[in-house]
């Protein structure tokens, strides 16, 4: 066999039936070893043909298949060939076949040739003596397992009754790479994923998250392999499939948090990558773009100076994104401006400083909590910049937004609500009033209990001296959230409104429009939640000298 199995290409396929069919009638194990150490020998001649046999054989493979692959792997240079074949039918396979019926969602169907790819790999990796060539393929092995989860995630599970594959793609493709890290000893990493529940996240569409831990660990507990893992994935954010352009993001993403161990050369390249895919079609894709270059925080003063202006000039167009269905991209966005301005300057920040506060105040209302909490602690974070030049026309954006931040203190929310508390902490030395100032800083503690209404009685008292001029605007402001759609904003509304007008001296009721505001109060009265007619009642009553 050794000698002249190379005249046998023709019945390579019939060869490696025969064996299957006698490996399951074969009870000596030392007939056993033989029979499959022939197939070993005769692969050195047709390691490709051998492979392409094995391949077809059904999935999940049986016990007499997956010998037939450890087999293969005692031999370190058969384990380079193979290798280099199966990660070539990984990466150059179709991963699946689309099925699209009208009026329904896609179908992602399974290819053949990849699952079966994966599950030759896994049974690989189990052999001990392949560690060598593991370590020397990690990179390659790495990636290319990690972008195929990716895309088995999508795939449609098998049916019982199907007469197709048993296997499940992306449990076969996890397996597969928990084998991979076994074989070179990660047990670290494999730990962490555990402890997170990573695992189970990568066979789920929740597989970014599920990546975003797995590169954490990676970082922690396998630097060494990072720098090439990197060059392996980087070509995949023009890939075609969606699913490998996310899983490469938000590996990205989380690197450059972990600050690419130091490296920052690295992390340039990373950033670069990140900011040519904010224009991808998916708006996941572009959502972990924003993620990564918000991350660029975490590598402090001096490199984040450096990079300032196109960091906030992405997290800007991330705002503007008008394909953000679930506003993932707007909260990215907040969420990375906040990191970013948290270390730079004034002078970084003025020429958009207003221009910031202005397209934040619609994220006030959205129906999403987190959201409307990244608002406010965005809006707080900016009184940051608020005592120099920018003190006037900042102030402004204060008093435009003064009702929301007041009537959010106390709605549903908890998230808004301490988001609220600390906003209005970090603006009120910007509101020229010393009492309102020292009520704020007093009363909204984090984890202390707020007596709404008496706090908003007194505060209004407080308005009433030191804010005269803006007691029209204030209360107009206020009546337009008698339009919220959540009863708690109304009815907090309708009080504060009765505490405004109820509070204030007769001699200056003069510049209010009253008449505008009862009748909208009245309205209120037929509204369907009995805690906002109950509040517009309380507030007519305060009006009762009117």
């Amino acid at each position: 066999m050794r000698q002249r199995g190379g005249e046998l290409a023709s019945e390579v396929e019939k060869f490696v039936k025969a064996l299957y069919e006698r490996l399951s009638r074969i009870t000596v194990p030392q007939t056993r070893t033989g029979a499959l150490r022939s197939l070993r020998t005769f692969s050195v001649h047709h390691l490709i043909n051998v492979m392409t046999a094995l391949l077809d054989f059904p999935l999940p493979y049986d016990e007499a298949i997956v010998s037939c692959w450890q087999t293969l792997a005692g031999d370190a240079q058969l384990t380079r060939m193979l290798f280099e074949h199966l990660l070539d039918l990984i990466n150059s396979s179709l991963p699946y076949k689309e099925r699209s019926e009208r009026g329904s969602a896609p179908t992602f169907l399974p290819t053949p040739i990849p699952m079966a790819a994966v599950c030759g790999l896994r049974e690989v990796f189990r052999v001990e003596e392949t560690s060598e060539v593991v370590e020397e393929y990690f990179h390659r092995l790495f990636s290319s397992l990690v972008l195929r989860i990716g895309c088995a995630v999508v795939i449609k599970k098998p049916d019982k009754d199907s007469t197709g594959p048993k296997s499940d793609p992306a449990k076969d493709a996890v397996s597969c790479l928990r084998e991979l890290l076994t074989r070179a000893s990660l047990d670290k990493v494999i730990a962490t994923m555990e402890e997170a529940g990573a695992w189970i996240q990568l066979e789920t569409n929740d597989f970014p998250a599920g990546m975003t831990t797995l590169a954490r660990a990676m970082c922690e507990d396998a630097p060494t392999f990072v720098s090439k893992i990197v060059a392996s994935l980087t070509s995949s954010l023009s890939s075609l499939y969606e699913q490998q352009r996310v899983v490469t993001c938000s590996f990205f993403a989380e690197l450059i948090n972990q600050r690419c161990l130091g490296d920052l050369t690295l992390v340039e390249m990373q950033m670069n990558s990140l900011l040519g895919r904010l224009i991808d079609s998916s708006h996941i894709v572009r959502m972990l773009c924003i993620r990564g270059l918000g991350n660029i925080s975490t590598l402090g003063g001096e490199q984040v100076h450096k990079y300032s202006t196109t960091i906030l000039s992405a997290m800007m167009s991330g705002m503007d994104d008008r394909d953000d269905p679930e506003d993932l991209i707007t909260l990215e966005s907040m969420s990375g401006l906040s990191k970013i301005l948290s270390q730079i300057e004034e002078g970084h920040v003025r020429s958009i400083l207003i221009n910031i506060a202005l397209r934040i105040r619609p994220c006030f209302e959205k129906p999403k909590s987190s959201v409307r909490a990244a608002a406010f602690t965005l809006f707080g974070n900016l009184s940051r910049f608020g005592d120099g030049p920018s003190r006037a026309p900042f102030l402004e954006q204060i008093h435009n937004n003064f009702m929301s931040l007041l009537l959010h203190l106390n709605e549903d929310e908890p998230e808004v609500v301490s988001a609220c508390k600390g906003a209005l902490r970090e603006v009120g030395p910007l509101l020229a009033s010393e009492k309102v100032n020292t009520m704020f800083q007093k009363h909204l503690v984090m984890d202390g209990h707020l007596f709404y209404g008496e706090f908003m009685n007194d505060l209004a008292r407080l308005i009433i001296s030191d804010f005269n001029d803006k007691m029209s605007f204030y209360t107009m402001g206020c009546c337009s959230f008698f339009k919220s759609m959540w009863p708690s904003i109304k009815s907090n509304a309708a009080m504060f409104v009765g505490y405004l007008l109820g509070n204030l001296p007769a001699e200056r009721r003069r510049t209010i429009s009253k008449e505008h505001i009862c009748s909208a109060l009245i309205l209120l009265l037929r509204d369907p939640s009995s805690k906002v007619r109950s509040s517009s009642a309380e507030a007519i009553s305060l009006l009762f000298d009117y």
